[in-house]
């Protein structure tokens, strides 16, 4: 008997099976992050359940059933379970190299005293062979009784023939001794350099503390390190940074030659954070060059999947408070003499400005003081006027003191606030005796530069400060110390609120280099760069910001740490 079978049911029945077969043809996830609560810091501050990876980029935000399609036997999957996702959190003020030299040479931080300092040098000499160099620092002498600056004779009695370097904190001053002054040729007659101070004693002694560009007359006789050297202690400073779930930094003043060894790192697989660094000074500022063909040569946009990107220039303008090296209009209220330093001529804020408007590239000026801040405002404004850039980003990093009219120019140039909120509550116990009443109503005046419009770009200043972001937050929402002083917060008139520091430490963050259409928030195409932490940061008190404890810190969709290893 003959078939009946029709052939187009046939043909229909091989489609069906072809179908079974072929259909599953959505997009599979290589990691999603499930039943967590998600703060994606988009444009409406939205929280969801999950997020979905593939590769490097984050390609799906919402619900857990949302995020459910994308997961198959290949995928890995994360169960929050109740945890909370930020988008990887961007320092965009940091000193990698430095923070790990912090972790290698002699930290002496938390010393309450210089002789403290001296017993500490005194049991390295021990240990260290004649002629090799001890090198450390953090010390402020804010912190000591007797807070004037040290004089090197007691440290010289101890390390006779060991030249001795130590930074301040600030890392606008030193302290050397007599075997590094010896070795440099300072002496009572030395010529001090522009931008620089080396102070002396009533007898016109140096007394081995070397303020700003003078610091240069010792670093420039110091031995270099090797490369391997540099390459361990940036991978040092990274699994600390990662540890406390930073995913991204902004390196501050950095060497051609040292960006090409970052270039290494990233080839061997070695870079397990972002970074965007800013090239330093590279030559005398009083000498006429092409500044634009300079920075031209070094110029990156993406280098591994944006693990590096060149595209900023670092200047340091004035020096510090603590060191009374920032530079204002009117003499220091606790020194009368004194109305701080300008390392470099104003001018030459204008030519590297117009550089960087010409190359798209982020000029990253260091001001403090009053005078810093508005004299380098100046410089941007004549450099906008002669090169109309709109979305030129300039930044200003610190902008610590300020003159109230100097507040709304930041909005009205669009120049960026990137500063550090814990300087804050590090700086409120010696502040207002430096500056007086009036000048501290424009320091650390955040809710002041917000008001205008601004966005303000959070970082630390590592190793300077402490490079944990909650700390940081902490320091943004309360304006007290760890220990909750004072009470109501110093002029807690500038706090910050929570969702913008979140901000500052992520979008605005991003936002400051160009980068906020790859990274800063949790969204579809973005990189996926997040900071897993155990606390819901929306519904606690301000204090639990500073025991919140970090996961997982996941860049480019790769776990680079977690709590569990």
């Amino acid at each position: 008997m003959k078939s009946v079978f029709p052939f187009s049911v046939a043909v229909s029945l091989l489609l069906f099976s072809f179908l079974l077969t072929n259909c599953d043809n959505r997009e599979i996830a290589s990691l999603v992050l499930t039943n967590g609560k998600v703060i994606t810091v988009d444009g409406n501050f939205s929280i969801h359940e999950a997020v979905a990876v593939k590769g490097s980029r984050i390609i799906s935000v919402g619900s857990n059933q949302d995020i459910n399609r994308y997961i198959n036997q290949s995928t890995k999957v994360i169960d929050l379970q109740g945890k909370t996702v930020l988008p990887g959190l961007i320092d965009t003020q940091g000193h990698m190299l430095q923070l790990g030299n912090a972790l290698t040479y002699l930290d002496i931080h938390s010393t309450t005293s210089y002789e403290e300092i001296v017993k500490i040098v005194k049991e390295r000499v021990k240990i260290t062979p004649p002629g090799a160099w001890i090198i450390g620092g953090r010390w402020d002498q804010n912190k000591w009784e007797i807070k004037d600056f040290p004089n090197h004779s007691e440290l010289s009695k101890i390390s006779p023939e060991n030249p001795v370097f130590l930074l301040r904190v600030d890392g606008y001053a030193a302290l050397v001794n007599e075997k590094a002054m010896n070795l440099s040729g300072i002496s009572p007659d030395t010529k001090t350099p522009f931008g620089g101070s080396i102070i002396h004693d009533k007898y016109n002694n140096p007394t081995g503390v070397l303020i700003n560009r003078a610091m240069t007359i010792v670093k420039n006789i110091i031995p270099g390190e090797t490369d391997q050297a540099f390459k361990e202690k940036v991978r040092k400073g990274i699994r600390n940074c990662l540890k406390n779930g930073l995913t991204s930094w902004h390196e501050i003043g950095i060497s051609p030659y040292h960006v090409s060894l970052i270039k290494q790192l990233i080839d061997d697989n070695q870079l397990d954070m972002r970074t965007v660094t800013f090239l330093g000074e590279q030559e005398d500022p009083v000498l006429e060059v092409d500044l634009e063909n300079y920075f031209a040569q070094f110029k990156i946009d993406n280098y591994g999947d944006n693990f590096l990107s060149v595209k900023g220039i670092q200047l340091h303008f004035d020096g510090a408070l603590g060191s009374r090296g920032a530079a204002l209009f009117s003499p220091y209220n606790d020194d009368r003499d004194n109305i701080g330093l300008i390392r470099i001529p104003p001018d030459y804020i204008y030519r590297m400005a117009s550089a960087a408007l010409k190359l798209k590239m982020v000029l990253n000026t260091s001001c403090i003081g009053t005078r810093g801040n508005q004299l380098c405002l100046d410089e941007y404004e004549k450099a906008l006027k002669k090169n109309p850039v709109k979305d030129h980003r300039l930044r200003i990093t610190h902008a610590q003191v300020l003159l109230e009219k100097d507040i709304p120019r930041f909005k009205k140039l669009g120049v960026i606030p990137a500063m550090q909120p814990i300087h804050a509550t590090s700086d409120m116990g010696f502040a207002e005796a430096r500056i007086g009443s009036d000048r501290i109503k424009g320091a650390y005046a955040w809710r002041s530069i917000l008001n205008t419009g601004s966005k303000i770009a959070c970082g630390s200043d590592f190793p300077v400060e402490t490079n944990d972001p909650f700390a940081s937050m902490y320091a943004a929402i309360t304006r007290k110390d760890v220990s909750g002083n004072p009470p109501n917060g110093w002029y807690s008139e500038q706090c910050m609120t929570l969702e913008e520091v979140i901000k500052g430490y992520t979008i605005w963050a991003a936002y400051s280099v160009f980068q906020d259409n790859i990274l800063g928030s949790i969204e579809v195409g973005k990189l996926a760069d997040f900071t897993i932490i155990n606390k819901y940061l929306l519904a606690i008190p301000p204090e639990e910001l500073l025991d919140t404890k970090v996961m997982y810190t996941i860049v480019g969709g790769v776990i680079k740490y977690s709590s569990e290893q």
